[in-house]
């Protein structure tokens, strides 16, 4: 019988006040550290350097062995299993990629399968399944080498690779901040697709607010001396930081960034039926956020949205609603 502490089934990953201390440092590295990760949960860590963040992802795979504590996966106490083992069922991203430049791309994907011992026609097979669902057209890239890929492409290699064995749990750190900005943005916003359609358990360092309200159903934000200052929803952070140093890290222009969080689903309690207004509106889907919503509005000089509600219910919202949902939303938050 598992003695995991105070986990659900829902868990899949459970950090029970680990820290990690290093020799002639005055400080730990990070210290005592509890966290609960559910199941196809999209977690990032983010925090000033030197708070914390990378160790805490590295101790989750053994990559950097915890000094105190327990760290258990999908219910079993992993701090003293064997690390090949362990690794082998966790995806691993870094910045740098890592690919081996005298293997193909197809070789590079299926490398952990190989050493699994799956055959050669099967893993090749994963490969292209891999590199399609990525974006890099089997054809065209499976036979190339890393050098010959943009720092972009090499990126989603990395992760084709780290899907290779399916597993069930991701760790990326910085994975996009080796690329330009136009490519950082176009790749986060496709690896937000592939999770919807993969749903793996995934949690990534950034040291960008940004990117970590774009891509997290939940952010850990780290202070100075590994503090956890703040574990919550993107929308919680901005609307309610815990403290003024989560505050000031999250920085000005918190309710421009409620936008793109808060969909038009979100405030539609604040609508009337269309059928009572004569403005001019714009069609929105109600999944649409409401920065999108305010994008169009302003562009079709509109005076609000109409939203098509499940029974064909249609529902006006007028712009100035809008604006207020950023400035002041009312939205549940959990």
């Amino acid at each position: 019988m598992s003695d995991q502490p105070g986990c659900g089934p829902d868990t899949m990953i459970f950090l029970d006040r680990v820290s990690k201390r290093y020799p002639d440092q005055p400080h730990d590295a990070v210290a005592s550290l509890s966290m609960e990760i559910k199941r196809g949960e999209f977690v990032v860590l983010v925090g000033p350097s030197g708070c914390g963040k990378t160790t805490t992802l590295r101790m989750m795979n053994r990559l950097v062995e915890p000094s105190d504590g327990r760290i258990w996966i999908d219910g079993k106490d992993v701090t003293h299993v064997d690390v090949d083992h362990l690794r082998r069922g966790i995806g691993y991203v870094i910045q740098q990629i890592g690919l081996l430049p005298h293997l193909t791309i197809a070789e590079n994907v299926s490398l952990v399968p190989k050493l699994l011992g799956t055959n050669k026609v099967k893993r090749l097979r994963r490969a292209d399944e891999l590199l399609d669902m990525v974006g890099l057209e089997p054809s065209t890239f499976a036979a190339r080498y890393p050098r010959q890929l943009s720092g972009g492409q090499q990126q989603r290699v990395g992760v084709a690779r780290a899907l290779a064995a399916d597993p069930p749990i991701m760790l990326m750190d910085e994975p996009f901040g080796a690329v330009d900005p136009i490519a950082r943005e176009k790749l986060q916003m496709e690896f937000l697709s592939l999770q919807r359609q993969i749903r793996k358990t995934i949690v990534l360092v950034t040291h960008d607010i940004d990117e970590a309200l774009l891509l997290g159903d939940r952010i850990a934000i780290f202070g100075e001396g590994s503090r956890l200052a703040q574990f919550d929803t993107p929308l919680k952070i901005l609307t309610n930081p815990a403290d003024d140093f989560v505050r000031d890290f999250v920085g000005a222009g918190a309710a421009v960034r409620r936008l793109s969080l808060l969909t038009v689903g979100d405030v539609i309690d604040r609508s009337t039926p269309l059928q009572d207004y004569l403005q001019s509106t714009v069609d929105i889907h109600p999944e649409e956020s409401v920065h999108r919503a305010l994008e169009q509005v302003l562009a079709a000089h509109a005076q609000g949205i109409a939203v098509t509600l499940p029974g064909a219910d249609v529902r006006f919202i007028a712009l100035q609603d809008l604006l207020m949902a950023a400035a002041q939303p009312t939205v549940a938050t959990s």
